[in-house]
């Protein structure tokens, strides 16, 4: 029973967080459409959880933005305007982390068979911010 209800605390957890990141989001798909880095058909900010591969508590979540043009070298630069798109989102709706790092903050960029991948992390509890240290070890 204990483990149940644990279990639905975290799922709730996971919705609401999901539901956040992705509403942050939407101005990132519009910005990259906008900047004609991906076609405007092509952007979606429908979250995906990335926390079954590394554990449970983790608040991070995978954005597929389709095809793109981009150039490996161009992803470093994207992903710190990405960064501060987000940040500012979340200064606008009062949305902080105690942790060292923002509310949300993106751990990795990357291109798959030409389309944009992007991970986001909800830096609101401690196993999402151990997650992103985790992910600074191993860059």
């Amino acid at each position: 029973m204990r483990r149940w209800k644990r279990k639905q605390a975290l799922i709730v957890v996971q919705t609401a967080s999901q539901k956040a990141v992705g509403q942050a989001m939407v101005s990132v798909a519009t910005m990259l459409v906008d900047k004609k880095i991906v076609a405007k058909d092509e952007p979606t900010a429908v979250p995906k959880l990335v926390s079954d591969i590394w554990g449970r508590g983790v608040l991070a979540f995978e954005f597929s933005f389709g095809k793109t043009a981009l150039k490996k070298s161009e992803l470093k630069p994207l992903r710190v305007q990405i960064n501060q798109l987000i940040e500012g989102y979340a200064k606008s709706q009062g949305l902080s982390s105690k942790y060292e790092y923002p509310v949300f903050y993106v751990t990795d960029i990357w291109l798959y068979h030409e389309e944009l991948h992007v991970d986001v992390a909800n830096v609101v509890n401690e196993p999402t911010r151990e997650y992103i240290e985790d992910l600074k070890k191993v860059e």
